[in-house]
């Protein structure tokens, strides 16, 4: 008998098939006669056993075969869309876009999103998740390992913020994350922005104890219905509250609601009152278009947006203009880009986009998004039209 163990991975049994579910909220099937090729097998939580006189090493060599070709139907139990996963051997770099992997803008502070998957479908969603049709998620030893080389660049001690074009709580090993960030001697402060909905007292403590410093709650109303209604999906205000309360004793909390001029304007007074009442910083979004994202509203000019601040200022007697300056922002080393806007290039492609059209190619150590509606295959030419922060888009040359 070869037993083989795995922490990301559950097993489990469905219609002669093994349903193998990966990070908590990705899976795929692999067929169980297939499988008994191998021997006769016996699925537990978090491991399989094959009755067989092989070696572990053969066993076990058959069965990541099988698992790779598996992967490569990956698809998130969250919104039933097919999901691809980055990881050391597939081939794709962790910088050069803007939906996953390590974002660097020359500052000591470094974005890195290690999934793009969402639970709630935010009517003012920036990325507007209806418009991706895949997700993508991150292997985290090898988020971990390129961050260290960003990180070796910088001159000052850096601040690590978990990102998401989703919400990061829904990341499988985010506690461990946060937990191999920490033993980085040169980071200074870790934080996250989240929805709130998935970080119960349980999961605070652990992040905490992993590392984590600054929490930050995208609380845009008060009310369950409106907030459900802004969430466009159940939103539970209560629980986050009663979170919000216990995290503010334990690290530093901000809370980041979003202002859509006429939707929830007496909402974010209620937000600002509230984070007042239990010590929390505020940090007051205007909303924004972007061109993939959702549009409820028209966007408060900024000049218009920064006056209303400062009247809510007075009127509530809080800081909205001025955070908490423990992060010691500083501008620093930028990293070099390989190519400039303009440049033609060739690219190899690796798999399709979020958005339709898309593709997610890579040239040298960087990853570039070809924007086309041909059906793109190998090493194609490639002309840069983005190059800012080391995000690149290119269309076919």
């Amino acid at each position: 008998m070869v037993t083989l163990k795995y922490q990301n991975l559950a097993f489990s049994e469905k219609e002669g098939r093994i349903r193998i579910l990966f990070l908590k909220i990705y899976y795929f099937y692999l067929d169980r006669k297939e499988l008994e090729k191998i021997g006769k097998l016996r699925v537990n939580r978090h491991s399989i056993s094959f009755r067989t006189d092989k070696r572990e090493e053969n066993v076990r060599q058959k069965f990541e075969f099988m698992l790779t070709q598996g992967f490569e139907h990956l698809v998130s139990t969250v919104n039933g869309k097919p999901a691809l996963y980055v990881h050391r051997n597939s081939g794709i770099p962790l910088i050069g876009s803007n939906d996953f992997g390590i974002i660097d803008r020359g500052t000591n502070t470094i974005e890195i999103k290690p999934l793009t998957t969402c639970n709630i479908d935010c009517i003012f969603c920036s990325v507007d998740h209806l418009k991706r049709h895949s997700d993508i998620v991150v292997e985290t030893d090898y988020l971990i390992e390129e961050l260290k080389k960003v990180i070796e660049k910088k001159e000052n001690r850096v601040n690590i913020h978990i990102g998401s074009q989703g919400d990061p709580s829904l990341y499988g090993e985010l506690v461990r994350l946060v937990r191999e960030i920490r033993k980085i001697r040169k980071v200074n402060a870790i934080s996250m922005v989240t929805n709130g909905i998935l970080i119960n007292r349980t999961m605070a403590d652990k992040l905490i104890k992993a590392g984590m410093t600054h929490f930050h709650i995208s609380l845009h109303s008060l009310d369950p219905e409106r907030a459900s209604r802004l969430a466009n999906a159940p939103y539970p205000v209560k629980k986050v509250m009663e979170t919000c309360r216990y995290i503010v004793k334990h690290a530093h909390l901000l809370l980041v609601p979003v202002w859509m001029a006429g939707i929830n304007d007496k909402d974010v007074e209620d937000v600002i009152l509230f984070g007042k009442e239990i010590g929390a910083d505020l940090g007051v979004q205007n909303y924004l278009e972007y061109s993939f994202g959702k549009k409820p509203v028209n966007p408060m000019p900024m000049k218009l947006f920064f006056m209303k601040i400062k009247e809510l200022e007075k009127k509530l007697e809080v800081n909205l203009t001025t955070l908490n300056e423990d992060l010691g922002f500083k501008v620093d080393t930028k990293l070099k880009k390989p190519f400039r806007k303009g440049d033609t290039i060739n690219v190899e492609i690796k798999a399709r986009g979020r958005l339709l059209n898309s593709y997610i190619a890579v040239a040298g150590e960087r990853v570039v998004t070809v924007i086309s509606s041909d059906n793109l295959k190998g090493h194609v030419k490639a002309r840069i039209i983005r190059d800012k922060d080391n995000i690149f888009s290119a269309v076919p040359a």
